[in-house]
């Protein structure tokens, strides 16, 4: 998946649980700096950091896989 597309939906998230950048960013453990080159696409997030995304946010591993990685049940 493309960096900026993985920005869009983490984007999403932050909207629904009214989570602010900087909120996220040090929640991540990262600069608000570094969080928003992820946002815009600039720069990929680790698969740590979708981990860490898919706790903040609750999201079980189905949901990470199907979000983040395009992964659907058959």
């Amino acid at each position: 998946m493309e960096a900026e597309e993985v920005g869009i939906k983490v984007k999403k998230l932050m909207k629904m649980h009214h989570y602010t950048q900087k909120a996220l960013a040090e929640k991540m453990g990262i600069t608000a700096k570094t969080l928003a080159r992820k946002l815009a696409g600039k720069q990929e997030f680790y698969a740590s950091e979708i981990i860490s995304i898919t706790k903040i946010f609750g999201l079980g591993i189905k949901e990470c896989a199907e979000l983040f990685f395009n992964v659907r049940d058959k």
